[in-house]
């Protein structure tokens, strides 16, 4: 189902680093040299990935940057953003604090059927609990003072929510291997209102996002595309569920905390380098240590987790200069690596040097003697990353003298805040990094699969649209595809052009998805991802197949009137013929936002037996997560 394939490198003729230049060069930025995209995708699809994700215009029509630097997201002089129209009075709830628990992990998901049941869970849904669960400024000070101190980053607040929950997943890794607090923003941006943009201004305070964050990218647009609600942080995702594995509070809890007044939060995500300063007892100033961006992971350096276990095993950087490791660095080359290669791409080089090639315990023997080693991450689809999930891990190798490991260079830095500069997300692994063990991959995995989990007003949601699409299919299994239209068609990212083609081809995928639902039906077992403490949902036994003329449900962010017309009249089941007054009523506002609707969409995804999606929609990756997380089947789902 997916695959990954490195970035690019110089080859190198000897064991040093690929680009001739001892680890203590200065390295270029990241962006400088990215890979390129899959063939296929074209000129129109390279493009298109540039434009959106390496910040077009950022700060208003100039011409594509590299990385953003500090004085980008800062401007020297705060120019505060103009509320298109502020929401009505008490009608948009205060930003609430939530509960704080111990910052030491306390979380564990269900471990068997019987578990599931007695949590009420229906249709797989995750343990249930409580979200009216408001700490006080004292018990998140409490929970603050259990560690280093803060740890912020500056958030790519103009991407979308999934690429969001990305780099919190990252950043919340960041935080727990340089013991500190993370601190989220305490808001995010929708993108798009499901009535006149009015309605959804009566609720959410409505800003033009140009503005409000500094890119380009919308200028162009109709005034009411350029528009934006500015949304809770905790309508976005379950804080106090979050709360229980990780010490986390939000911008504005935090300026609250230092005696400053939470209205200063930076509107485009950034974390103010002067600003965001508070007065201590003594008089001085909050002290602040700045990662540079471009010290990250440039390309001489693989960023991982930790050194520890590396280091136990004995293996030392100089021993790469050996025949062995030589085979390796020209293998890296060869396949145009950045600065790591496949583990069977290893395999396939030192094959006759081994005694048993298939022994992979041999092979990292042989690995590490000679000066390189065995990293864990997740596997990406299609070559790429832009989906992050982490429901596949794979191993990879790299040379030992090129790692960097955030603990290492950061657990003792003694300023009261720590602070990751600029933009990190594309082309990482999910993480950011690569894992230097089993158990920390697996730990990091478990983490997003459980910890990371929508809002319990979206589950509940969910799981009753669910439950009607299943009674729509007479009891029986059914599946559901993904059709990201809108701004993919402009990009040229959509893998057909027409909404008629398009269609056909998610139609032509679950029909061979019905097969497989068949195949498993039929053998009456069930291949679970490869994760942690995953229970198999047995329904996928107990349930018929679906039928060839069964409806199927279709998430999309298509809105033209004879779009949606076309794909109703061809099967599909749309999110609006699920959804009744009295939900929307008991869900509340958030609802008439299309980013929140688009969350109970893709945690409906979650739940289908079968599940189609497109390789460069983050949707996807937070959907296959969930679906691993229920203990569906490895083959009920397909990214291509």
């Amino acid at each position: 189902m997916f695959s990954a394939r490195p970035p690019t490198r110089s080859p190198s003729p000897s064991g040093l680093p690929l680009n001739g230049l001892p680890i203590s060069t200065k390295p270029t930025p990241r962006y400088s040299n990215r890979r390129s995209a899959l063939s296929f995708f074209g000129t129109a699809a390279l493009t298109g990935i540039v434009f959106h994700l390496l910040f077009i215009g950022f700060g208003g029509g100039e011409a594509v940057r590299e990385v953003p630097v500090l004085k980008e997201w800062l401007p020297a002089k705060p120019n505060p953003v103009t509320v298109v129209q502020e929401a009505c009075l008490n009608s948009l709830d205060p930003i609430k604090t939530h509960s704080a628990s111990l910052p030491k992990p306390t979380y564990h998901p269900p471990t068997s059927s019987q578990d599931k049941e007695n949590a009420g869970a229906a249709l797989g849904a995750e343990e249930e609990e409580s979200s009216d669960n408001t700490a006080t400024l004292d018990e998140l000070r409490q929970m603050v003072s259990q560690t280093r101190g803060y740890y912020g980053r500056d958030y790519s607040l103009g991407l979308g929510w999934n690429n969001m929950r990305y780099i919190i997943e990252a950043a919340l890794l960041q935080a727990l291997l340089s013991n500190r607090t993370l601190v989220l923003p305490s808001f995010v941006y929708a993108r798009s209102c499901e009535w006149e943009i009015n309605s959804c201004a009566a609720f959410a305070p409505m800003v033009n996002r140009g503005d409000a964050i500094g890119w380009g990218e919308w200028r162009n647009l109709p005034i009411e595309k350029q528009m934006g609600w500015r949304i809770p942080m905790d309508t976005m995702i379950d804080i106090p569920h979050l709360r229980k594995t990780w010490p986390v509070i939000l911008v504005g809890e935090y300026l609250e905390l230092n005696g400053m007044d939470p209205r200063k939060e930076w509107s485009n995500g950034a974390w103010h380098r002067t600003d965001y300063l508070a007065d201590k007892p003594d008089g001085t100033k909050s002290t602040l240590y700045n990662v540079k961006n471009n010290l990250y992971d440039p390309d001489n350096v693989v960023r991982v987790d930790r050194l520890e276990p590396l280091l136990k095993k004995g293996v030392k950087e100089d021993a790469d200069s050996s025949t062995i490791a030589l085979r390796l660095y020209s293998t890296m080359s060869s396949k145009n690596s950045k600065n790591v290669i496949d583990f069977n791409d290893a395999r396939t080089a030192l094959t006759d040097a081994m005694k048993n090639p298939n022994d992979d315990q041999e092979l990292e023997r042989l690995i590490e003697e000679n000066g390189w080693v065995v990293l864990h991450t997740f596997a990406g689809a299609l070559g790429m990353d832009y989906l992050k999930s982490v429901v596949e891990p794979i191993k990879q190798v790299a040379p030992m003298r090129w790692l960097k490991a955030w603990h290492d260079d950061y657990k003792d830095i003694d300023t009261d805040i720590l602070v990751l500069e600029g933009e990190t997300h594309l082309g990482r692994k999910p993480g950011g990094m690569r894992f230097t063990s089993v158990a920390a991959r697996d730990d990091f995995a478990r983490d997003v699969l459980y910890g990371m989990r929508p809002t319990v007003a979206v589950r509940h949601l969910a799981d009753k649209v669910a439950q009607r699409m299943q009674d729509r299919t007479g009891g029986r299994m059914w599946m559901a595809g993904h059709m990201r239209r809108g701004d993919f068609v402009t990009a040229g990212w959509a893998m057909e052009g027409t909404i008629q083609k398009h269609f056909d081809r998610i139609k032509s995928r679950l029909t061979a998805g019905r097969m497989n639902l068949e195949q498993i039906h039929t053998e009456q077992k069930i291949t679970p991802f490869p994760i942690p403490d995953v229970v198999p949902d047995r329904t996928q036994l107990t349930l018929l197949p679906p039928e060839e003329s069964d409806e199927f449900f279709l998430a999309t962010d298509e809105r033209s009137v004879e779009g949606l017309k076309y794909v109703r009249e061809h099967g599909a089941v749309l999110i609006g013929d699920l959804v009744t007054i009295e939900d929307r009523r008991e869900f509340g506002w958030g609802i008439m936002v299309t980013d929140v609707l688009a969350l109970v969409e893709q945690a409906v995804l979650s739940k289908a037996y079968y599940f189609y999606a497109h390789a460069m929609s983050s949707v996807a990756g937070g959907a296959v997560n969930m679906r691993a997380a229920r203990g569906a089947d490895s083959r009920s789902t397909l990214i291509d």
